[in-house]
C-alpha cells in the first residue's frame, strides 16, 4: 500500500502508479466477496441466530493508523467491516470497508476519472431481473449472485428493456414484511383449527353421552328378555334375535365409549384412578377375556409371564383397556393358524430413566410398513388391506392406547414388518407419573 502514496510529498499522484490506484478505487466501489471470495456461508439448518453468521474478524483499537486498516482490507477481500474496541474489547465503533476505501481514494478520483467514460467504473455484469420476478425468487437470486448485487443493487427490465433499479435493502425489507404477514396468517389458521377442534370435541362428548343413555336401556331390556326373567319367551327364534340385539348393542357401546374417551382426552384429560396393580394378574385376566375371540378366529394365544413381577401403580381399568385393545387388534389382523403372544418384562432403573415394566403384544399377522405406522396411530386411521376391509373398527384403539400409556407417564411404540407381523410395546413406570393435560409425557424408557 505504501507504493500507492508518496508519504513525504503529502499524497501526490504519480503517473506510474495509476494502475495501483485503479485497483484501490475498484476495491472501494466493490462489495465484499467480489474479489473471488464467498460472501459468507449460510448458517446451519435451524440456526438463524446472529452469532451463527458473525464473521470472527479480529477487532482493531481506536489508535491504529488508517493506512494499516486499509492494508488489512486489501489483504482480505472478504472483510465487510472491522469493529473498533476499547481496552476491554467493548465495541466503540465500526469501520465499513466501502466507506474507508472510498474516502482514501476520493482525493484522486476527480483527477483520474474526470475525463474517462463511466464504463470504467460501472459494474460490467449487473444483476438484471424481469419485472415479474417474485420477491422470494429475487431475494434468492441476490443471495446466490452476491457481490455487487448487495451494494450497487440490480436492474429491472420489462420485455428486455430498462424499467428501473432496485436495492438489496428494499428486497430484504419486503421479505421481512412478507414473512411477518405469513406468520400472522399461520397464527390465524392455528387459532381457527384449535377452535374447530374444540367444537368437534364438545360435539363428540355430547353426542356420545346422548347415544349411550338409550343404548344402556337397550342392553338392559335385552338382557332381561335373554334371561327370561319375567317368564318364558314364546318362540325360540325371538331369543336368537334378542341375543343379536344384545351383542350388537354391546359392540356399539364399546365404540361409543372409545369416542367418549377420545373426546375427554382432548378436552380435559381422562381422570385416572391410581391404585396398586399386579401386572401378572392384569395380563392373565385380559388373556381370559380375549381367549374366546382368538379361539373363534383360529389364532393361537400365548403368554410369557414371569413368575414374579413388581407391583405398579396405575388405573387398573385403563391398563386393562390398553391390553384389551392391543390383544383384540392382534387377533383381528392375524390370519387363521397365526399366533398372538403377550410378554411381560421388568426393566430396572438406569441413569435418567426410572424402573418400568414392558408389556409387549407380538403377532404373526399382516404387519405394517413404516409409512403405515403413523396412520395406525392417528385418530380414525385405517390401513387399506384385505383384512382391514373385512373387519370393522373405528381406528381409535391404538391412538387411545398410546394416550392412556402416556397419561401414566409411559409410552407406546410399534415395530412391524409387512407379511411377518407386529410387536407393540407399552412401557409403564413402576409408579404412575400422571401427565397434566397439555404437557408432554414423561418417557419411562429412553428408547421411546
Amino acid at each position: 500500500m505504501s507504493d500507492l502514496f508518496d508519504r513525504s510529498g503529502g499524497a501526490v499522484m504519480r503517473q506510474s502508479r495509476e494502475q495501483d490506484l485503479d485497483r484501490l478505487i475498484a476495491l472501494a466501489l466493490a462489495a465484499p466477496g467480489e474479489a473471488g471470495a464467498a460472501v459468507g456461508d449460510l448458517p446451519a439448518p435451524g440456526d438463524w441466530r446472529a452469532g451463527a453468521i458473525a464473521l470472527r474478524a479480529a477487532p482493531i483499537p481506536a489508535t491504529i493508523h488508517c493506512m494499516d486498516v486499509v492494508d488489512r482490507f486489501l489483504r482480505d477481500p472478504t472483510l465487510p467491516a472491522l469493529a473498533v474496541v476499547d481496552g476491554q474489547e467493548r465495541p466503540i465503533g465500526l469501520v465499513g470497508r466501502t466507506h474507508l476505501l472510498y474516502e482514501f481514494a476520493r482525493p484522486f478520483i476527480r483527477d483520474l476519472y474526470a475525463r474517462r467514460p463511466i464504463r470504467e467504473l460501472m459494474a460490467p455484469d449487473p444483476l438484471v431481473v424481469d419485472e415479474g420476478t417474485g420477491i422470494e425468487a429475487l431475494g434468492a437470486e441476490i443471495t446466490a449472485v452476491g457481490g455487487g448485487a448487495f451494494s450497487a443493487g440490480f436492474v429491472v427490465t420489462a420485455k428486455g428493456r430498462y424499467l428501473g433499479v432496485g436495492s438489496a435493502l428494499d428486497v430484504m425489507r419486503r421479505l421481512v414484511a412478507r414473512m411477518a404477514e405469513h406468520n400472522r396468517a399461520l397464527d390465524r389458521a392455528v387459532e381457527e383449527a384449535e377452535r374447530a377442534n374444540a367444537a368437534k370435541t364438545a360435539f363428540l362428548a355430547n353426542m356420545s353421552h346422548e347415544l349411550r343413555t338409550p343404548l344402556n336401556a337397550v342392553l338392559g331390556f335385552s338382557e332381561i328378555i335373554l334371561s327370561q326373567m319375567l317368564g318364558p319367551v314364546g318362540h325360540a327364534r325371538y331369543l336368537e334375535y334378542v341375543g343379536d340385539i344384545h351383542s350388537s348393542a354391546e359392540h356399539l357401546l364399546s365404540l361409543i365409549n372409545d369416542l367418549l374417551d377420545v373426546a375427554k382426552a382432548d378436552a380435559t384429560g381422562l381422570p385416572l384412578d391410581i391404585e396398586p396393580v399386579d401386572p401378572t394378574s392384569l395380563a392373565t385376566e385380559t388373556l381370559r377375556m380375549v381367549a374366546p375371540r382368538a379361539e373363534k378366529a383360529g389364532v393361537i394365544l400365548a403368554a410369557d409371564l414371569p413368575e414374579r413381577m413388581p407391583m405398579i401403580t396405575g388405573d387398573r381399568r385403563r391398563l386393562r383397556q390398553i391390553l384389551l385393545n392391543l390383544l383384540s387388534n392382534a387377533v383381528k389382523f392375524t390370519p387363521d393358524g397365526g399366533e398372538v403372544r403377550l410378554i411381560l418384562e421388568d426393566v430396572p432403573a438406569v441413569p435418567g430413566a426410572p424402573a418400568c415394566i414392558r408389556m409387549m403384544v407380538a403377532d404373526t399377522g399382516i404387519g405394517m410398513s413404516a409409512d403405515q405406522i403413523p396412520i395406525a396411530l392417528s385418530r380414525f386411521g385405517q390401513i387399506d388391506s384385505s383384512l382391514t376391509r373385512r373387519h370393522d373398527g373405528t381406528g381409535l384403539g391404538l391412538p387411545l392406547s398410546r394416550a392412556l400409556a402416556e397419561l401414566h407417564g409411559g409410552g407406546l411404540t410399534i415395530d412391524s414388518t409387512p407379511g411377518f407381523g407386529t410387536t407393540i410395546t407399552v412401557t409403564l413406570p413402576h409408579r404412575a407419573m400422571v401427565r397434566p393435560v397439555g404437557t408432554d409425557p414423561v418417557k419411562a424408557d429412553p428408547g421411546l
